[in-house]
């Protein structure tokens, strides 16, 4: 029976009578289900374990969707002995305790059940089988369908006419409903008899013993031939003589088997409709469970107000419930001064001065047109320059006195007053428009701009304002190939403005409005969005300034990104949508962006939704945005991240966007020529491993590959995955040496992924006009702080194998240009020396001698100029095992030597470097204790999980945690080296560009004339890092070549 099929009304009358269906759920087995589907390592930011809690609530959502019940109840079993202990106290004897990770959950999704005031049903002495075979039975004599949703096969029995069982299955989305016919298809017999078939097999998981030597299939046959187990053991002289013997033997095991396997259908119990009418769901009390546990990726599943899945846009919807406004030449644009002039309480003031919500405060009209110059600019009162040195002097919701808003400086990071936001008010025509509804706290008033008059002014509201939060609208996500659709701009919570530029017919035919031309558009609007004066508040802010810079508007003036801030806060989440921060710090549920233009292949663009609807979406975008910024900032404040925000992070995205946008050059003809040469190389291979195994098979088909290794040559089976044996990277490099199709094998997957990923991925991403290739390096990623890039994945660029380093001649440089590699030699030893201040290892470096050799010397107990490769090899393996935080069993796993060799060379390295081994206990109890570790710059790993977390899971994260204060300090110093290279350059008006940052290396592309003045600059800059080189000098390495992989040494 297919999964959307479950929605179907059975055929049988009887249970129709009603027309309504009754959802049943098994509380504990689908909490079982949902804790082993999930790993434990899904935790909130406060570190509280719930991927359990999350299973439960996804697989709930589901079924809910798919089944629309009418009534719902969720029962569960308690921990009580029941009937079926006293009849065999070894009942269920052998399961093992639950791990406290998953008990600790459970009291959170009771909570949930509560939220979603869905009744629960438990009964001491009975199981929660007994009272799901009660309740349904009582449903179908009340005229229902029954739908039960559970984690195990135990409630199949029940299944009739009226009621049908949903088991999930593999992980938390995937279902099989099971009918009659399903049951019988399964087990060759009726649903009823199920009871009897597990009197015969027993059931291990519930330690029923059954019928020793009586299996599945004979079981089947004889409770289908003789109807029940009572009857099959009348006709025991009728059995072939091992069977007969088998239950001869068992005969009362036989009967106490079934009748522990026997659901209760009696249990006193009483099913209450009204109690379980779905019209009684609580949306508002489950989003505020949802904000705490952070399940923003649950919230667009849940059913409406009343239970319903319709349009669940209404309760707390920031986005959706706004109201749009077209002013046009026979209407003025609301005006909310006319609204209220009442001046507020002591009460509103602080809430107001707490976080900028709530209603839209009362405006000044801009001046009359009279002030503005022919060009449409505003005239400004002051010019005054901003700062980034000073710090905000108030809160940033903090209103200013009002006779001092045109003089006042604004300070870089502060929100505008709102009382100097200056309302966008079109001058009184002919016509008026009625005056606005207040704004509530969870609407967007967004006004349409698409007269010349409106544009100018809102073009004077943008500088009057000081700052503002931004967003583009475009057909698509890519931002090379993305088209504007329309610009959106709040300056007060609650109001937002659109400007729509480039809207076509929607998909019903409706014709878009009037839209201004968008020359004319960018026009007015670029000397406000090119004024670094004025700040602005973006989300994910590289992509806007990426997609505007191509229509040749270079933003400037960025203060905020709330994405970067909420990546700060907590760097190891991935929930950091603008949707995701503004339900989990606002509460408010905004539209997703799946509501205006679909998902999957079926997704229209931007462009063919109504203007209306994409003013509503993006001006709410706007304005959560906008308010977004004073939580983010007092959170950023108070967990010592300010700095770091304002002065790396933020400084950093205009240094991408500007390497991103210059890209890098690609010799196309090298790679063509070199696939050539992998084609014919992997082709050889090919025949080679066919020759091995003695006939042709599809080498990439995981499955005919592992008949080939495990089946056919009987090579040592690795780890057994859901389709078979796993035949991964690790696993064929275990077989080294067994056969000899295992070393062609590792050669032809090296020179495929060599040739699919690099040579053809890099001529597909390639710019067809300019033959460069424009990765996009994320800043918001990685939880040690480093950059990551992707599309291409230039971070991954082969560098262990010659082959592989050849890709590398593909980077090239403009004709007259050169490229410049500047590359940070051991620049993690070096900050390990500096936060440790191990003597030996400062002096060393500051000495200038071989970090590696002196270590080899000192674990070897040899003179340095003794020292063998062999052995720095291993002394530096060693020591990277260490910084990794890597246990004696990795490094040897690594390195070949026995675990008591490792443990030998670790504990010499440590009594060689004691104020290591002193890092690595204080780190790690700081992460325990404060639950976060730190940079030398102030970025943190937030670490929370630690305390709850066990095994495998614990240890991957106290390894983190050992080298996040390296490996995120190196993040931080290349960082702040970027920053400076690339405001140097602009400065000394110097061509050269930065196109690259791989690991601790930076390219850049630079004229032949300026390359000895940029690489003494890019030179000084890198290792003039005064929080590193106080106390440990850093050593840069620089390189030039015509290309990548020929670049040489330059000193």
């Amino acid at each position: 029976m297919s999964e959307s099929d479950i929605s179907r009304a059975p055929e049988k009358s009887r249970c129709g009578e009603s027309g309504k269906k009754l959802l049943l759920v098994d509380g504990h087995a689908l909490i079982h289900r949902a804790f082993h589907a999930l790993p434990v390592t899904l935790t909130t930011s406060s570190g509280e374990a719930v991927n359990a809690v999350f299973g439960f609530a996804s697989m709930l959502l589901k079924a809910l969707a798919d089944v629309r019940p009418d009534y719902v109840a969720v029962t569960f079993d308690r921990s009580v002995p029941t009937f079926r202990h006293e009849a065999l106290p070894t009942y269920k004897a052998q399961r093992p305790s639950l791990p406290p990770v998953m008990r600790s959950q459970f009291e959170r999704i009771r909570e949930l059940v509560q939220a979603f005031n869905f009744p629960v049903y438990e009964l001491d002495g009975f199981e929660a089988d007994d009272l799901l075979g009660t309740l349904a039975r009582q449903a179908t004599e009340q005229g229902l369908e029954t739908i039960i949703l559970t984690g195990d096969m135990d409630t199949l029995q029940l299944v009739d006419d009226c009621v049908r069982v949903m088991v999930a299955k593999r992980g938390i989305s995937e279902v099989t409903v099971y009918d009659r016919a399903a049951v019988q298809a399964r087990y060759g017999i009726e649903p009823g008899q199920l009871p009897d078939f597990k009197g015969l097999v027993g059931d291990p998981s519930d330690n029923i013993p059954g019928v020793p030597g009586i299996g599945e299939k004979t079981a089947s046959r004889l409770i289908a031939t003789y109807g029940s187990l009572e009857a099959l053991l009348e006709h025991l002289a009728e059995l072939k003589p091992k069977e007969q013997k088998a239950l001869s033997e068992a005969r009362e095991q036989a009967l106490q088997s079934k009748y522990l396997a026997t659901i209760v259908r009696d249990a006193p119990v009483q099913l209450d409709l009204a109690a379980c009418d779905i019209r009684r769901f609580n949306r508002e009390k489950t989003l505020a469970l949802f904000r705490r546990l952070e399940f923003h990726s649950l919230v667009d599943r849940l059913p409406g107000p009343d239970g319903t899945f319709g349009d669940t846009r209404g309760g707390g919807q920031a986005s959706g419930q706004g109201q749009i406004f077209v002013p046009d030449a026979g209407q003025p644009g609301p005006d909310f001064a006319e609204q209220s002039t009442k001046a507020p309480s002591e009460e509103e003031a602080r809430a107001e001065q707490a976080a900028p919500l709530g209603i839209v405060p009362i405006l000044e009209p801009p001046p009359p047109p009279t002030q503005l110059t022919q060009t449409g600019e505003p005239t400004l009162a002051a010019e005054l320059p901003l700062t980034s040195q000073e710090p905000a002097s108030q809160s940033p919701s903090q209103p200013r006195d009002r006779d001092h808003a045109q003089v006042e400086q604004l300070a870089l990071f502060e929100l505008p007053a709102q009382a100097e936001v200056r309302h966008l008010r079109l001058p009184a025509l002919e016509d008026s428009l009625p005056l606005l509804e207040p704004t509530s706290e969870k609407t967007t008033n967004t006004l349409l701009v698409t007269s010349e008059e409106a544009l100018t002014v809102l073009v004077h509201s943008l500088h009057q304002a000081g700052a503002f939060a931004f967003d583009i609208e475009t057909s698509s996500e890519d931002q090379w190939r993305a088209e504007l659709v329309g610009l959106a701009f709040s300056m007060a919570p609650g109001e937002a403005y659109y400007v729509p530029i480039g809207h076509q017919q929607t998909l019903d035919g409706e014709e878009p409005p009037a839209q201004l031309p968008l020359p004319l558009v960018l026009e007015r609007l670029r000397p406000v969005l090119e004024d670094a004066r004025i700040a602005k508040y973006m989300h994910n802010a590289k992509y806007d300034l990426l997609v505007m810079a191509r229509y040749g508007v270079r933003i400037q003036g960025l203060t905020f990104d709330t994405l970067l801030a909420a990546y700060l806060l907590d760097p190891g989440r991935r929930g950091l949508g603008l949707k995701e921060q503004v339900f989990q710090r606002l509460g408010y549920v905004m539209t997703p962006i799946s509501q205006l233009i679909g998902s999957g292949s079926k997704a229209i663009s931007m462009a063919q939704v109504s203007a209306r609807r994409a003013a509503e979406y993006a001006g709410a975008d706007a304005d959560m945005t906008l308010r977004l910024v004073a939580p983010l900032q007092r959170d950023l404040q108070r967990h010592g991240l300010w700095k770091l925000f304002e002065r790396i992070e933020v400084p950093l995205v205009d240094v991408l966007v500007q390497m991103e946008l210059h890209g890098v050059a690609l010799d196309a003809d090298f790679l063509h020529d070199f696939g050539e040469r992998l084609n014919e190389q992997i082709r050889t291979l090919e025949q080679k491993i066919y020759d091995a195994v003695g006939h042709h098979f599809n080498i990439n088909s995981t499955r005919q590959l592992a008949e080939v290794l495990f089946g056919e040559l009987k090579l040592p089976t690795g780890r057994k995955t859901r389709t078979g044996y796993s035949v991964s990277a690790e696993v064929i490099e275990s077989l080294k040496g067994l056969h000899p199709v295992v070393d062609a094998l590792l050669e032809y997957r090296q020179l495929t992924k060599l040739k699919s990923t690099y040579v053809d991925g890099l001529l597909t991403l390639m710019d067809p006009v300019t033959g460069r290739v424009h990765t996009s390096f994320n800043q918001a990623v990685t939880s040690s702080g480093r950059l990551s890039s992707s599309n291409p994945n230039l971070q991954n660029i082969p560098v262990r194998t010659e082959i592989g380093r050849q890709i590398r001649r593909a980077f090239i440089a403009d004709p007259s240009y050169l490229l410049l590699t500047a590359d940070y030699s051991q620049i993690e030893l070096r900050i390990l020396a500096r936060i440790t201040g191990e003597k030996r290892l400062v002096e060393a470096f500051q000495r200038g001698e071989d970090i590696h050799t002196i270590t080899a010397a000192s674990l070897f107990h040899v003179p340095v100029s003794q020292v063998l490769p062999e052995q720095r090899r291993l002394a530096k393996t060693v020591v990277y095992a260490i910084l990794y935080g890597q246990s004696a069993f990795g490094l040897a796993q690594v390195t070949g030597m026995s675990n008591a060799e490792a443990s030998e060379f670790i504990k010499r390295y440590h009594e060689t470097f004691p104020e290591v081994r002193h890092y690595v206990d204080a780190t790690l109890n700081q992460a325990y204790k404060q639950g976060y570790v730190n940079t030398l710059f102030g970025r943190k790993r937030f670490l929370p999980d630690l305390r709850t977390l066990s095994g495998p899971e614990r240890q991957a994260l106290e390894r983190e945690a050992i080298n996040m204060p390296i490996q995120g300090t190196n993040a931080d110093v290349i960082k702040i080296a970027m920053i400076r290279i690339h405001h140097a350059l602009q400065e000394r008006g110097l061509k050269a560009r930065m196109i690259l940052q791989v690991h601790d290396e930076l390219v850049f592309e630079v004229p032949v004339e300026e390359l000895e003045t940029t690489r003494r600059l890019v030179r000084t800059i890198m290792e003039d890092i005064p929080e590193i080189t106080e106390k440990v000098p850093l050593k840069v390495e620089t390189k030039v070549g015509r290309n990548w992989y020929e670049a040489a040494p330059a000193e």
